[in-house]
């Protein structure tokens, strides 16, 4: 437990043993014409294809809606079970593709001393609505730098 605090305090300052300092901070909250919305549960049933206590991720498509919108709903596991929290740490929009790209860091909410360090999956949802964009062909989802969703729209 200390060695992680050790390790976050570091990661936050320097890079670690070559590894670039992690881009963390705001979400972005728009993605070349389209909002994204991050909300840190879900807000309909989340059933995967294959049950598992592991990162997946499942795509829900509202193409016929106006404006036209995709959520992309999945569970992260990272962290420990109170003072982790998702984060999406890139959006990127491309007439090809949705890049979704979310982590799990520590929540500068908590306010405990002490953080349970049971791993646990963190749920999430990103709403995107495409306000100026039209729909891409496909959608890519990652937790950190693995790939949990690649779908066609």
């Amino acid at each position: 437990m200390r060695r992680r605090a050790l390790l976050s305090t570091a990661a936050a300052t320097l890079p670690l043993a070559g590894c670039p300092t992690p881009p963390w901070g705001e979400i972005p909250e728009t993605a070349a014409g389209a909002e994204v919305t991050l909300r840190r549960e879900h807000a309909g049933a989340f059933e995967s294809d294959e049950p598992s206590p592991h990162d997946d991720a499942v795509l829900l498509r509202a193409l016929d809606a106006d404006p036209a919108r995709l959520t992309v709903r999945g569970r992260l596991l990272g962290g420990s079970r109170d003072c982790y929290r998702v984060d999406l740490i890139e959006a990127d929009l491309t007439p090809d593709r949705l890049l979704l790209r979310l982590t799990t860091e520590d929540d500068p909410n908590w306010d405990e001393e002490v953080c349970s360090d049971i791993a646990q999956a963190h749920p999430y949802e990103v709403a995107v609505t495409f306000t100026e964009a039209p729909v891409p062909e496909r959608v890519e989802v990652r937790h950190g730098d693995e790939t949990v969703l690649d779908e066609r729209v």
